[in-house]
């Protein structure tokens, strides 16, 4: 009979290894940085860089001081301070999926390329859903050309949400043109440094690389310090080794040196650790799949273990659709199972909610879907109150053997607060599921507005995207 452990979480020894064979991979291995001004930093800093295989060996008193030194108190902002999400306080969150490049069409039930309109009414749905705390970029703008896309996606979010936004920075002229357009809503820089509405998710290339535009994206971030999450995207079997703990220490490995890069830069700047790792499908299977769908919730609590270990806020994977296909939506409940294990095990940040189809198409009414399944996690993570009311030794005592508490004022006033009510999963059956949440979509979409953008502020964002247009186009005359 297979042995089990008391609960999944690792205990003080297993971080310790995770943590001194990472020390041991990246003094030994290394990983390999694609820019050259971070090659420069590392070197300056003291570690063994070869510039011409752009491979660098870190030694562990770089990574302890990072570990010990960096920035840990995260406050993630939103435009409207009520919104703003503080993470190491206990406190789960949740932040939508990105970077989707298609979209469910609630009408017509056909897939579709995602346009810039659809990066605005996301960003309006997920404003209005009481359990989405943070809106990452859920689709490209594809109606837009790639050099000003990001730009436009910049200006969809700000002016249809005031949560806090998540996207990503590729590139030094870009990920300057993004801060800029922050600062204009923040009202300056110094104000953005105060309250930075926007995070910047950097994703190193696994196994053990750092790209050059992603890095570049860091330096540029790490500057203005714009709080930036380090997350990174390893498959078990894949670009990772099979077993997970093997896996545990290439996340770390590209967390921990990615924050290095970011920390040399400006050790002011506000650091986030994360990872949405997963295990490669062996089985190479077509359409949907829970293949690993229980070791992703392992690696997701590892993540938030690890994170904990550290002292640093997380932000760790949750795909509840991913493992859903259009004509197979059912396979997404059983994800859901991926949000429960890190969020008993203290992750700030749930990430994944609202895309299917291994997060490449947009569906709606899966966003309002999320918000209700996040509204069960909540309330498993609240668990619940011991004291003298809820003992209920007095209505206990008043019932007696036999009787019922249904008509009982302690019942009725208890109810609300002990039990989570389903709004969209009051029937059972998908098909209803689905249409109610559709409909849910549809008039929150329609009649939900939030706080506009000031007039001259909608003018400087157009302003910074215009000037990078003209950049653009003088690059190609």
């Amino acid at each position: 009979m297979e042995r089990l452990r008391e609960n999944p979480s690792l205990d003080s020894n297993e971080l310790g290894s995770i943590h001194s064979s990472t020390l041991e991979i990246l003094e030994r291995t290394g990983v390999r940085v694609d820019e050259e001004n971070a090659l420069k930093l590392l070197k300056d800093a003291g570690a063994t860089v070869d510039f011409k295989s752009r491979i660098v060996k870190i030694p562990r008193r770089l990574i302890e001081e990072v570990t010990k030194k960096a920035r840990k108190n995260v406050t993630l902002c939103g435009r409207d301070p009520k919104h703003d999400v503080v993470l190491g306080e206990g406190k789960v969150h949740i932040m939508t999926e990105s970077t989707g490049i298609n979209v469910l069409d609630m009408d017509t039930g056909e897939v579709r390329t995602a346009t810039k309109k659809d990066i605005e009414d996301s960003a309006r749905l997920a404003d209005a859903l009481e359990n989405i705390n943070i809106y990452s970029i859920m689709v490209d703008a594809l109606d837009y050309p790639e050099p000003i896309m990001s730009l436009e996606e910049i200006d969809a979010m700000f002016n249809n949400t005031t949560k806090h936004i998540d996207t990503g920075a590729l590139g030094t002229e870009m990920s300057m043109d993004m801060i800029r357009m922050a600062a204009a809503v923040a009202g300056g820089f110094e104000e953005l440094k105060k309250r930075p509405i926007i995070d910047f998710m950097q994703t190193p290339v696994s196994p053990l690389i750092h790209e050059r535009k992603n890095t570049e994206g860091i330096i540029q971030c790490a500057k203005y310090e714009v709080p930036i999450i380090i997350l990174n995207m390893a498959q078990a079997g894949g670009t990772a080794p099979m077993t997970l703990a093997g896996l545990m220490c290439v996340v770390n490995a590209e967390i921990l040196s990615g924050m290095l890069i970011a920390y040399l830069v400006n050790p002011k700047v506000p650091l986030v650790y994360g990872t949405t790792s997963v295990v490669l499908n062996q089985r190479f299977s077509s359409g949907p799949s829970i293949f690993g769908l229980m070791e992703e919730a392992l690696i997701s609590s590892a993540t938030a273990q690890l994170a904990k270990y550290y002292g640093f806020g997380c932000v760790t994977g949750a795909g509840f659709g991913a493992h859903t296909t259009t004509d197979s939506r059912e396979v997404g409940f059983l994800a859901a199972l991926s949000m429960v294990f890190p969020a008993l095990m203290g992750a700030d940040i749930l990430y994944g909610v609202g895309l299917i189809d291994e997060a490449k198409t947009l569906a709606y009414e899966e966003l309002v879907i999320g918000n209700e399944v996040a509204g069960m996690v909540f309330r498993g993570n609240r668990g619940f109150e011991v004291n003298e009311e809820t003992l209920a030794k007095d209505v206990i005592s008043k019932i007696g053997q036999g009787g019922n508490f249904l008509y009982e004022k302690h019942t009725l006033t208890h109810l609300a607060k002990e039990v989570f009510i389903p709004k969209i999963f009051d029937s059972p059956r998908l098909k209803d599921v689905l249409q109610t949440a559709r409909a849910k979509a549809k008039e929150i979409m329609s009649t939900h507005r939030p706080e506009p953008l000031d007039k001259d502020v909608k003018e400087q964002l157009r302003s910074i995207i215009k000037e990078a247009q003209d950049r653009e186009r003088k690059k190609h005359t």
